[in-house]
């Protein structure tokens, strides 16, 4: 097997979502993960149950890699969609990990685990998008800035299709940028 990361995939994808979810989001997250790995995105997530062992099922239902941070030592912790289980069993601390593993954070749902991750992703730089029509976290911070640290404002989602779509504008602009970056230093 011939692997190259840079060149099979576009980039990784933070989700952030709770564990314990409802069928709506547990249809959104799955196609979320369905949509990304088939457009050639890596899924990092909290490797666990609800959101995230959803939006890994429906990664790996289109072949994509899966990479679970994972709250404990034992690697067999993480959901069986998980195809890399990254132990940091420091309870929400973990939660740093998972925001600065991806180039873009979506959130999905959640509860106070999602808001602390959102919160890391804004003092991180991290562009965010949330997406709506799920409840928690996501949909209350949609649309809105966390403080005044950033210019930019939390991206809505309304359909996972919407995420696909800002996630492919937003690594765009994240790829002009570091080309840009590159050309000045030369």
């Amino acid at each position: 097997m011939d692997f190259n990361f840079q060149r099979d995939y576009k980039g990784i994808i933070s989700i952030i979502c709770g564990s314990e979810i409802d069928t709506n989001t547990e249809k959104k997250a799955f196609e979320i993960g369905k949509l990304l790995a088939k457009n050639k995105y890596a899924i990092a997530c909290g490797g666990l149950f609800g959101g995230m062992e959803a939006v890994c099922k429906g990664a790996k239902q289109e072949n994509g890699l899966t990479i679970g941070i994972i709250p404990y030592k034992q690697k067999d912790a993480a959901n069986r969609y998980v195809d890399i289980a990254i132990p940091v069993p420091f309870s929400q601390a973990r939660n740093i990990v998972v925001v600065l593993s991806g180039d873009i954070v979506v959130a999905i749902g959640g509860k106070a685990g999602t808001l602390s991750e959102m919160a890391f992703a804004w003092i991180y730089e991290k562009p965010v998008i949330a997406l709506t029509g799920v409840g928690g976290w996501s949909e209350k911070l949609a649309g809105k800035s966390i403080d005044n640290r950033r210019n930019d404002k939390i991206y809505e989602a309304e359909s996972p299709e919407q995420v696909l779509e800002l996630v492919n504008k937003l690594i765009n602009k994240k790829n002009m940028k570091i080309n840009l970056d590159l050309a000045e230093e030369f």
